[in-house]
């Protein structure tokens, strides 16, 4: 049986959005990542992807400039699934979100890995459970991350109902060495918890925008200033003993206070789609992002959220580079 001191070779299946920041979470602990990926394309850019992200926290004071390559080099561009999988303890898959891609993944893993592998899947709303073949349900989860994966601490992890203890406990424990905060979710729910509220808080935003209540740049004006840092002090659950319960009981029972109809096709979200604005990757989406490189775009949005957890247990400068 696996322990998370014998955990020494991962394997992250997918270089899109979300592998190359899980895999450099890794590789800045110490540990050896194998990176694989069916396009070609997202392979390639997965190191110079790691390397600016290197780069923000370098110049951020959170790492050592000469760590930058040993680190680089510690995640290995795999040619093929077998050799990404072969012998790996852990399997971090991020590919597209498509159920038929995902049990075909899982069914070629179960050929290639070893009977001890631990497989997780960075799904959003899946049910991956469904997916993997029975023998591997045991030592599966749901590992979510967000996005940006080497920075934000938060993974969600969900237990499958066959998924043993002693996996969540190792998953886990072995999130925690490499600096990130597992949150326990013990049963399947689609969306799991962070996209479930924020599903609800979209309903209310695109509510708001599409009656003209509110613009954009104001609405975002009003969440910083004040939700935002109240969730970073008191979260979403405590917020309410500080308000008070019978304020909350009073709002519920407002019949003034009404909430926004179930909209599945919200104005001012669709119209930019249509449009082919679809956010920072486009140059537009609510806001205009043109003029700038992606990589200008993000290393901005790096900068700010570092700047944030830094002041939490969880900033980048408190934390020991190496396992």
């Amino acid at each position: 049986m696996l322990e998370i001191d014998g955990m020494k070779n991962i394997g992250v299946i997918g270089a899109g959005t979300m592998g190359p920041g899980i895999a450099l979470a890794f590789a800045h602990r110490g540990y050896e990542v194998k990176l694989v990926d069916i396009n070609e394309e997202h392979l390639n850019k997965a190191k110079s992807l790691m390397r600016t992200s290197l780069s923000t926290l370098v110049e951020f004071g959170a790492f050592k400039k000469e760590e930058v390559a040993p680190t680089l080099d510690r995640v290995f561009l795999a040619k093929s699934l077998e050799e990404a999988a072969s012998n790996a303890h852990l399997i971090l898959e991020t590919i597209v979100e498509d159920v038929d891609s995902k049990k075909k993944l899982f069914h070629l893993l179960d050929q290639i890995c070893p009977a001890e592998t631990i497989f997780t899947s960075n799904t959003s709303s899946l049910n991956i459970f469904d997916l993997v073949p029975r023998s591997r349900l045991p030592q599966t989860v749901i590992a979510h991350w967000f996005a940006p994966p080497h920075i934000i601490p938060l993974v969600e992890v969900v237990r499958g109902a066959e998924t043993t203890t002693h996996t969540m406990n190792l998953i886990s424990g072995l999130l925690a060495k490499v600096g990130k905060v597992p949150v326990r979710i013990e049963k399947f729910i689609p969306g799991f918890v962070i996209n479930r509220l924020l599903r609800s808080l979209g309903r209310e935003t695109f509510f708001l925008l599409d009656n003209g209540y509110v613009t954009p740049d104001q609405l975002d004006l009003a969440a910083k200033m004040c939700l935002a840092p109240r969730m970073m002090t008191l979260g979403v659950v405590q917020r309410y003993d500080f308000t008070g319960l019978d304020i909350s009981v009073a709002n519920l029972r407002n019949p003034d206070f009404f909430d926004p109809p179930i909209d599945h096709r919200p104005d001012s979200l669709f119209d930019l789609v249509e449009k082919g604005h679809l956010g920072v990757k486009t140059g537009r989406g609510f806001f205009d992002y043109s003029g700038r490189s992606l990589e200008e775009i993000l290393k901005e949005r790096d900068m700010n959220l570092l700047r944030t957890f830094e002041n939490t247990e969880y900033g980048f400068k408190k934390m020991k580079p190496f396992v």
